[in-house]
């Protein structure tokens, strides 16, 4: 195995309709460190009025061919690989579907990173990843870096580093992602910042080892707000251990109000009369899978995506939730970082720590 092999990231991109994609590529390559290591799988998913030339004119070199009756775009750039795998927007199922094409690009890559297609990065963002993930070694043997990171706004500079961390908090039990969670800056003891440990993941900037894409690989039956639990449940459940950051090199565009997105397309699509994909029935029957996979419908269902190495009690309790009883820990309501204390309990022990947690409809 040669020596490059092992600095190699893999980054899976899924892309709708979306006008951020190739400023986010050519901003993931010109800003690493090393862009020979990038190897970038895309699922680019367009209008009829979009075509490769859109990746040429940004400076790409663009090879074109056709595998299995469907185009597949080759891009290179300052030696980063792009692999693009090309389909209508009709085709769309989302998110989850579309992060399962893009990961048909993997080739055992020693990391892999998971973004969205609207992103700004940092000089050296991926020695800079590297790093931290490696750092994290001595108190985790399969670490993950998970976070919402800071914004950005297109045609705005971003700084050269954000030097704050930030946290995914739990809200409340309901709503169309099985929990609600927000973003909050990390409130650090004295003493020099580092990685604190994390309940839950964020699908639009995760960094791993690249085993995780073959551990924990994206579902495509998950069509876009049940993607987050999920992977939570089965990143933990696989033996992985979540981290939020202390420092950040990526940022991400949210809300984009003038973004198509793909449920409204398909619902006006499914109002012609145009297609039969119902986005809404879509996620509705990922919503109903989650749900009954936790136990929030009674006796939890035997799932192939749940991992074995660790049970779903256990991430209850390293995570403070409790999803049959909607009911969570003082920690957890409080946004105290969670530890492996509550593992050590007896059941009753465990049960009588819990508190009725706030829900949503």
């Amino acid at each position: 195995m040669d020596g490059e092999r092992y600095d190699t990231i893999f980054v899976q991109i899924p892309a709708y309709r979306d006008p951020e994609l190739v400023p986010t590529l050519v901003d993931l390559i010109e800003k690493a460190q090393a862009p020979r290591r990038l190897r970038v799988g895309v699922c680019w998913q367009h209008d009829e009025g979009e075509g490769a030339e859109l990746f040429s004119h940004a400076g790409f070199r663009v090879d074109t061919g056709v595998l299995g009756g469907r185009l597949r775009h080759r891009l290179a750039l300052r030696g980063a690989s792009v692999r693009v795998f090309d389909y209508a927007m009709g085709e769309s199922r989302g998110c989850g579907w579309a992060r399962a094409i893009a990961q048909q690009a993997f080739r055992d890559e020693a990391y892999t990173l998971q973004l969205d297609s609207h992103h700004r990065f940092a000089p050296d963002w991926d020695a800079e990843l590297i790093a931290q993930l490696e750092a994290l070694r001595e108190r985790s043997l399969r670490p993950v870096l998970v976070a919402h990171p800071p914004a950005y706004e297109p045609g705005q500079p971003v700084p050269g580093r954000c030097e704050e961390g930030y946290q995914i908090d739990f809200v409340a039990f309901g709503g169309p992602g099985v929990v609600a969670t927000r973003s909050t800056t990390i409130m650090y003891p004295p003493g020099p910042p580092a990685p604190i440990r994390a309940r839950f993941f964020s699908g639009g900037f995760a960094f791993a080892d690249g085993s995780f894409v073959r551990d924990v690989p994206a579902d495509p039956d998950h069509y876009f707000n049940t993607e987050e639990i999920t992977l939570a449940v089965r990143a933990y459940t696989q033996g992985y251990d979540l981290f939020h950051p202390h420092r950040h090199v990526v940022w991400h565009y949210y809300g984009r109000p003038t973004a198509p997105k793909v449920w409204e397309d398909q619902a006006a699509a499914l109002a012609r009369g145009e297609t039969t994909l119902d986005g809404a029935k879509l996620g509705m029957r990922a919503l109903a899978d989650a749900r009954q996979a936790l136990g929030m419908e009674g006796i939890p269902r035997v799932v192939h995506w749940m991992g074995r190495r660790r049970s779903l009690n256990e991430y209850e309790r390293f995570a403070g939730l409790s999803f049959a009883r909607r009911a969570a820990t003082a920690e957890a309501l409080c946004h105290i970082e969670p530890c492996d204390d509550d593992l050590r309990l007896d059941e009753a022990a465990w049960v009588a720590r819990l508190l009725p947690a706030p829900r949503i409809p």
